[in-house]
């Protein structure tokens, strides 16, 4: 990635706006009247939305590797684990926000196909992911679920990211934090 502070502005515009209008519901007009530069200093950054789509999703996607690898430093219990993990959409949702990959993944017929792999990526590692720390949680006696490992953490992840969508959708915060709650206590 650059180290452009313009870059930076424009990638970070464009992630709130991604994540809570979506991908089609802003321009890069609204990012230019946003943080204060032209529409031609974006395009010089990224000559077409694509482009910025494409950047914007695999820096999403660092981040949530750099806080997956974070989880497994400094928590060992599965438990533990999957409520940090639970955290970071919560967080998400606190910033009345949808999860950025949720966000394309709800309008995937619209992206370009460039993009779908690393979005099919985004979710693949996260399933990878969920299944190690469920796989765990089953060999030491923290989970006790049905099923395989792969299974729970798909639907783990399907629920999280579901639950952001309607809770978002109801402005019922609350109705996450019980989701959160029930998944986690329905692998015990």
């Amino acid at each position: 990635m650059n180290n452009n502070p313009t870059r930076d502005l424009i990638l970070n515009s464009a992630q709130a706006l991604a994540q809570s209008r979506g991908f089609n519901g802003f321009s890069y007009a609204d990012i230019a009247a946003e943080i204060g530069i032209r529409k031609a200093s974006i395009h010089h950054h990224f000559p077409s939305k694509h482009d910025l789509e494409t950047e914007l999703l695999e820096r999403y996607r660092e981040g949530f590797v750099a806080e997956l690898k974070s989880i497994e430093s400094s928590v060992s219990g599965s438990v533990e684990r999957l409520q940090r993990y639970a955290q970071l959409y919560t967080n998400t949702l606190n910033n009345h926000c949808i999860c950025l990959a949720g966000m394309m993944a709800s309008d995937v017929g619209a992206l370009p196909e460039q993009l779908k792999p690393s979005l099919a990526s985004f979710f693949k590692e996260h399933i990878e992911w969920l299944t190690k720390v469920m796989t765990a949680g089953k060999g030491t006696g923290e989970f006790n679920f049905t099923g395989s490992a792969q299974s729970q953490a798909s639907a783990f992840l399907a629920a999280l990211q579901g639950g952001l969508l309607m809770a978002n959708a109801m402005g019922d915060e609350a109705v996450f934090k019980k989701l959160k709650q029930t998944l986690v206590s329905q692998l015990k």
